[in-house]
């Protein structure tokens, strides 16, 4: 039965004021736009809540792959995204995007059933003790016993969602809670937004001091950035002459097509970045702490100076000790940079960088043979096809490390990429959920052959629920990412080959467009057809296996 026939069956009677309602209202005061999830019966409370409230339902086709989606729409809209899971499995289903989240620092509230609390400890149906699980993955993990309390419970998530670095939050309902019936009166006000923590007088008199010493700064824009955005970066950047490299969720937080942008904040795929690391005598490190795709600041000249700004203390000095650590927002530091006496920059130097960087990224021109494009050849023909305010999803495989390379972005919100845990399975997700977070944006997701195995199942939950989005798989036959490595390593490799399959007719079946495209001018056609068609589209391009900078560089 279609969801019409099924509610119709039902009737339309008035839904009662219970847990499921308490939750749903809650989500909505809190701006949450939908809500991602898969069939569970402890969850019908919510379910029913979402219909008669007004909030959109959308069923997911497994529990990752909609807690994915939730993360995406948070990635891309700056705005928390909500999932809910049914008890035992469905929760333990969660576990990995919560890690994702946990480690991206992307704000996300996932709520799982459990069996009613007469039947705790008893051996319920899926029943299972997921809390524990639950609490390494993510900032905060609760479960609530008395239906009245949930709506403060739903704030003290969102108070620990927000404090300091964000990341994911779980709260965890028994079913009889959430359809035990509730005053109305325990709705509650919008959660209060946290607040911007200023630069201290005395702090601000440090920084100007060891600015008016600099003659190489470097500017380092990190996932704080996003979340906290500034009207008056690119004033800072242009008032003292700074080169800046971009960070993760801070793609696109200013135009990369700026002239003093060198990079991708990616050590291992930029040879510009870890120039600049390596002479300047000034780090300004803003919302990011020194990790992996930093090379955990051990490159950094001996001498530089190193300012770090973060609101969450602990990533303060992490890794590497910074001379000025400044435990602010990330907007409050920006306006006090830009009113900052303007630095002494040595402009030669900082454009020598910028145009380092363009030099390197234009030197990087595979050239296809009879196996295939090389992955450069592809990942080009899509973006210039592409629309301007396309968003793009890139995961963690050496083909769509190709990528991350060849990527400009515009604008925030318009790159997400799951490379903060190395998780394969984020990315088609990622794309249905960036779909619905913004729905007139075309939607590009890079994957190997590998990784678009994971959840491609949900093409068919944006074909059911009307948006698109284009899965581009560069297809080198094998786990591109362990194979080539091994293959230099030891000369051989272990069970790393996968067989061709016919992606476009996976599309196809699952409600949209396939293509399989040999050359530049059969892609560009393919993206335009498939921008117009608002289908979600899945283009197949058999491309060459040759090892990508980035994982050349790391193995």
């Amino acid at each position: 039965m279609r969801t019409d026939q099924i509610q119709e069956a039902a009737g339309a009677g008035t839904a009662p004021f219970d847990g499921g309602a308490a939750v749903v209202d809650w989500l909505k005061t809190a701006g949450v736009a939908h809500v991602f999830s898969v069939s569970g019966g402890p969850i019908n409370a919510i379910y029913r809540a979402c219909t008669h409230r007004g909030l959109p339902l959308v069923h997911a086709r497994h529990e990752a792959a909609a807690c994915f989606m939730a993360e995406a729409s948070s990635r891309v809209t700056g705005r928390p995204g909500a999932a809910v899971v049914t008890l035992g499995p469905g929760v333990t289903n969660a576990v990995t995007p919560a890690l994702v989240a946990m480690m991206a620092g992307t704000p996300l509230i996932i709520v799982g059933a459990h069996a009613a609390t007469t039947t705790l400890e008893r051996g319920a149906g899926m029943s299972y003790e997921v809390l524990p699980a639950m609490q390494t993955v993510t900032k905060w993990a609760a479960r609530v016993t008395d239906p009245a309390r949930i709506p403060e419970y739903l704030d003290i998530a969102w108070r620990e969602m927000w404090a300091g670095r964000p990341g994911p939050v779980f709260l965890e309902i028994p079913t009889d809670i959430l359809n035990a019936t509730v005053d109305p009166a325990v709705r509650r006000p919008r959660p209060a937004a946290v607040g911007a923590a200023a630069v201290s007088a005395a702090d601000t008199a440090a920084l100007h001091a060891l600015l008016a010493q600099a003659k190489r700064p470097l500017l380092l824009l990190g996932d704080e950035t996003f979340w906290d955005r500034s009207d008056r970066l690119v004033a800072a950047i242009e008032r003292h002459g700074l080169p800046f490299a971009t960070l993760r969720l801070a793609r696109g937080i200013v135009d990369e097509h700026h002239a003093q942008w060198v990079g991708p904040g990616y050590a291992p795929c930029n040879g510009t970045l870890r120039r600049a690391l390596a002479e300047a005598d000034c780090i300004l490190m803003v919302g990011h702490h020194f990790e992996f795709d930093l090379e955990f600041g051990d490159t950094v000249g001996a001498d530089a100076r190193i300012v770090q700004v973060c609101s969450d203390r602990a990533l303060l000095h992490k890794n590497r000790r910074a001379d000025l650590a400044i435990p602010a927002s990330a907007s409050q530091f920006v306006a006090t940079l830009a009113e900052a006496p303007a630095m002494a920059t040595d402009r030669a130097w900082a454009s020598g960088l910028a145009a380092a960087w363009t030099e390197e990224r234009d030197a990087q021109r595979g050239e296809s043979d009879n196996q295939g494009l090389h992955p450069i050849a592809a990942v080009d023909a899509v973006t210039a096809a592409a629309p301007a305010h396309t968003i793009y999803v890139s995961s963690h495989g050496n083909v769509d490390f190709w990528a991350d390379a060849r990527l400009r972005l515009r604008a925030p919100g318009r790159y997400l990429r799951a490379g903060q845990s190395g998780a394969l399975g984020a990315e088609v997700p990622y794309g249905a959920g960036a779909s619905f977070a913004d729905p007139d944006a075309p939607v590009v997701v890079f994957v190997g052959d590998g990784g678009v195995g994971f959840h491609v199942a949900e093409l068919d939950t944006a074909e059911r629920y009307g948006r698109a989005f284009i899965v581009v798989v560069l297809d080198d036959e094998c786990w591109g990412a362990i194979a080539l490595p091994q293959a230099g390593a030891f000369g051989e490799t272990y069970e790393m080959a996968l067989p061709r399959r016919d992606w476009g007719k996976v599309a196809e079946g699952l409600g949209g467009k396939g293509y399989l495209c040999t050359d530049p001018a059969a892609i560009d056609a393919a993206v335009r057809d498939a921008v117009a068609s608002r289908k979600p589209a899945i283009i197949q391009v058999p491309v060459r296996s040759v090892i990508s900078p980035y994982m050349d560089y790391i193995s």
